[in-house]
């Protein structure tokens, strides 16, 4: 095991080239060897851009400018991959990926009339960059696996292990699913969309003034945000936080500000829309356990970084190809003989939930369905709506060990909530004690760091 005391100077970083170690006309050897084993990939694509341009012939869209939009990116795929089809221009690759990004989205911003169009095109689009991108790797690295360690120096485990992925993966697929299923009803596929919990309530939110405002389905837009997500995650080896950087930043970039905006979503359904949607609740809720799951691999890759940098390693070339560490790190252990239970735990490393999450929690649930249990009507029912789902974020964010300092934002949640209700409950004895004691005890309770398990090398210092 690595010590936790290690320090950048025990270790140099190479780069890409340096760990290729090849001449110029070595390495393009290489790359043209691996080029050629996957040019099959490229045929598929072929075949899925004719698919696209034949679709306008099979199917009546009912909308001109999406069967011309699927017609262009058919057109647009064929000559991409027909240019990348030699060594000397696979970059040109990046173009179908940009295409098939545009075929995600089109459905939606053309408001596709039939569902046949809609499945379509993200099926299509979905395949192309599983054969642009996740199969044949990225394009311009030639399949070049860089030799070195799987965990970062100075931690107990690998933030980019596979078995660290699954669970973000299938919640991905838990929130696209939802968000397919509720964009179908606001494109008008089907009439009712069903909640599980408040009856008529997600027709209510999705059918809803702020719903409408969008100027596409909103989701329908969460739904894609929610399959770049897993495409994202199946992305890279098991130490992309060093050979990828890119991929591990994309896929944070993607989970955070999505968990952000999933509990602002939340948050405006009982204040503007004055109902819930069950659905959005399991989407938002299998989001926020995705954040503390994210968040690791971000660290190990700024660490990275800035270890390169100290070293005076050229950080642009590292962000997108990639480099290794020599002289410290571990490999993954084998886990082919683990127990169901050792491989639950070894997925959650670094994710704890100590009793002082657990009551940060417990507050903010409770002041998310105060209002319903206690129906006074006022300021202090949108304040608890408001804070609560804040308080849950924080709570979510800081069972994440590397972000475990994020609870003092609860500090400052409870002081308030203290004010709120000197401020405007005491006319209410019920509502005021719940605000008086509920941001008392997510004061102290916020307070406490909890059990701190893994070790993160100089991240550490932060771990407060």
């Amino acid at each position: 095991m690595i010590s936790h005391h290690t320090h950048q100077s025990e270790f140099q970083i190479k780069d890409f080239k340096e760990v290729v170690g090849k001449t110029s006309s070595e390495y393009e050897h290489v790359v043209r060897a691996h080029h050629y084993k996957t040019l099959w990939t490229y045929v598929v694509n072929y075949i899925l851009g004719l698919w696209l341009i034949a679709g306008p012939f099979l199917f009546d869209y009912k909308c001109p400018a999406l069967a011309i939009s699927d017609t262009v990116c058919g057109a647009l795929i064929i000559l991409f991959e027909f240019l990348a089809f030699s060594p000397c221009r696979v970059l040109l690759r990046w173009g179908t990926l940009i295409v098939a990004f545009w075929l995600l989205f089109a459905p939606l911003v053309f408001w596709s009339p039939t569902p046949a169009v809609y499945l379509i095109d993200t099926l299509i689009a979905c395949f192309v960059i599983t054969f642009s991108i996740l199969i044949p790797g990225t394009p311009g690295k030639g399949g070049i696996e860089l030799a070195g360690p799987d965990q970062p120096p100075g931690w107990t485990y690998n933030p980019s292990s596979w078995i660290r992925r699954w669970l973000g993966i299938a919640l991905a697929l838990l929130g696209f699913f939802i968000s397919r299923y509720l964009a179908a009803h606001q494109l008008g596929y089907i009439r009712h969309a069903w909640d599980p919990f408040f009856g008529d309530g997600s027709d209510k939110v999705t059918s809803s003034i702020v719903s409408r405002s969008f100027p596409i389905s909103d989701a329908g837009f969460g739904s894609v945000a929610y399959i770049l997500e897993v495409l994202t995650g199946f992305m890279g080896d098991r130490a992309r936080w060093r050979t990828a950087p890119f991929v591990a930043v994309m896929f944070a970039v993607l989970v955070i500000p999505l968990g952000v905006t999933s509990i602002i979503l939340v948050v405006m359904q009982p204040v503007v829309v004055g109902a819930w949607c069950g659905l959005c609740l399991i989407s938002a809720a299998g989001l926020l356990m995705s954040v503390p799951l994210a968040v690791h691999e971000a660290v190990a890759v700024g660490q990275f970084l800035v270890a390169a940098r100290s070293q005076k390693k050229h950080l642009w070339q590292l962000f997108w190809m990639g480099g290794s560490i020599i002289g410290a790190g571990a490999k993954d252990p084998d886990r082919t003989n683990y127990s169901f239970l050792q491989r639950w735990i070894a997925s959650v490393q670094g994710v704890t939930v100590p009793w002082p999450i657990v009551a940060q929690l417990s507050v903010g649930v409770w002041l998310m369905v105060r209002p319903d249990i206690l129906p006074f009507a006022g300021r202090t029912a949108d304040c608890d709506h408001l804070l609560g789902a804040m308080v849950v974020t924080v709570a979510a964010v800081a069972s994440a060990e590397v972000t475990r300092i994020a609870r003092f934002i609860n500090v400052f949640m409870g002081l308030l909530l203290i004010i709120i209700a000197l401020l405007f409950a005491r006319q209410l004895p019920i509502v005021f004690f719940s605000e008086l004691i509920s941001g008392v005890i997510l004061t102290v309770v916020s307070l406490p760091k909890g059990r701190i398990i893994e070790r993160y090398a100089g991240w550490d210092k932060y771990v407060k």
